[in-house]
């Protein structure tokens, strides 16, 4: 680890830093209780839909279908030298 002090512009940088996140910290206030935490996390569902799921969708069989059939169509071609 370098011993080595932090410039005047590296200090700017934080104290900037420093005051973006107290403006941040402003707007919403801690839960008062841990029935209002997990009424914000439903809002926060509510809004998300289906992105607050966690994982990927299934796959639409009828897409790996098609996919299965482009596929051999270029092992094909490249059977033949095409």
């Amino acid at each position: 680890m370098s011993r080595a002090r932090a410039t005047d512009t590296e200090k700017a940088y934080w104290k900037k830093v420093g005051a973006a996140n107290a403006l941040l910290e402003s707007e919403s206030a801690p839960a008062t209780s841990m029935e209002e935490v997990f009424e914000r996390m439903e809002s926060i569902r509510r809004r998300l839909g289906s992105l607050a799921a966690p994982g990927l969708p299934p796959d639409d069989d009828l897409a790996i279908a098609e996919n299965l059939k482009i596929r051999a169509r270029f092992r094909e071609r490249e059977r033949r030298g095409t």
